[in-house]
């Protein structure tokens, strides 16, 4: 009962933060958990991708309403994005806790870096398939990061957006909103694919994940409501600081549990 609060708290904002940007929330979740629910670190990458299935469902819906989701490109991009969180999530449990919070930190640090090279296209398709001079190179470099980004999104308990969103701006020429929306899309059955994988394997916890979708379910929906009455540079800012300040925060935990690590191996071997 003592996490109750802290962990629909925790959801509400994940699940903001995932509708805002496209990304599923996992960012949040992760260290959130992590940091200040004492989450093991293994159980805070597969609950976080079991509670982004409800978050990053409430978040798709305001999107497609609005009709910021190509469809045909998520179809695309679910196909790699399905078999790479499988594969992800089985080799999960094989990876040392503090190579999992390294290659957080790492993935975010590169996202923030890559969203900030950004630019808006002038003219930019609507559908990112409409740039593509060879159609079926487009379709297999879609399969290829839907398969990069559910491969990562399982192993690092995100969803894989932080891969989908810049990949589709900057490789296809999406608009802002339409790659959010159509990442999102992706997220859903990916985060379903790498949740029941990692279940049979016993790596989540399904109540604490419940609770936080208590607060993604409502979090979800806002944040991609308000994506939707902000323009794309604002976004991409927001984003890169987001990131930026989540990235400070996991390298300082690093840090430290690297440096207990050290000194109990020390004292053992004393």
């Amino acid at each position: 009962m003592k996490r109750l609060a802290p962990a629909v708290l925790l959801g509400l904002l994940a699940g903001f933060q995932g509708g805002l940007f496209g990304v599923g929330g996992g960012i949040v979740m992760v260290p959130g958990m992590v940091l200040f629910l004492a989450v093991p670190q293994h159980r805070a990458h597969a609950t976080s991708l079991a509670a982004m299935i409800f978050s990053t469902t409430a978040a798709v819906i305001p999107l497609a309403m609005d009709n910021r989701i190509d469809w045909d490109t998520a179809g695309f991009l679910v196909t790699g994005s399905m078999i790479g969180a499988y594969l992800g999530a089985r080799l999960f449990s094989r990876i040392p806790e503090i190579w999992l919070a390294g290659g957080f930190l790492v993935l975010a640090l590169a996202s923030a870096v890559r969203m900030l090279m950004e630019r808006e296209t002038p003219g930019a398709a609507a559908a990112g398939t409409a740039t593509i001079d060879t159609w079926w190179l487009g379709i297999i470099g879609f399969v290829l990061v839907g398969f990069f980004a559910g491969g990562l999104g399982a192993v690092m308990g995100v969803g894989g957006g932080i891969v989908n969103v810049p990949a589709l701006v900057t490789l296809y020429s999406f608009e802002q909103h339409l790659a959010q929306g159509t990442s999102l899309a992706v997220i859903v059955p990916t985060a379903i694919v790498a949740a029941v994988t990692h279940t049979r394997r016993g790596h989540v916890d399904w109540r604490l994940a419940l609770t936080l979708a208590c607060g993604g379910l409502v979090g979800g929906w806002l944040g991609a409501r308000t994506a939707l009455v902000l323009n794309g540079a604002l976004l991409r800012v927001l984003f890169v600081c987001f990131l930026l300040l989540m990235v400070t925060r996991m390298a300082v935990r690093t840090w430290k549990h690297t440096r207990q690590a050290r000194q109990k191996a020390q004292e053992a071997s004393a």
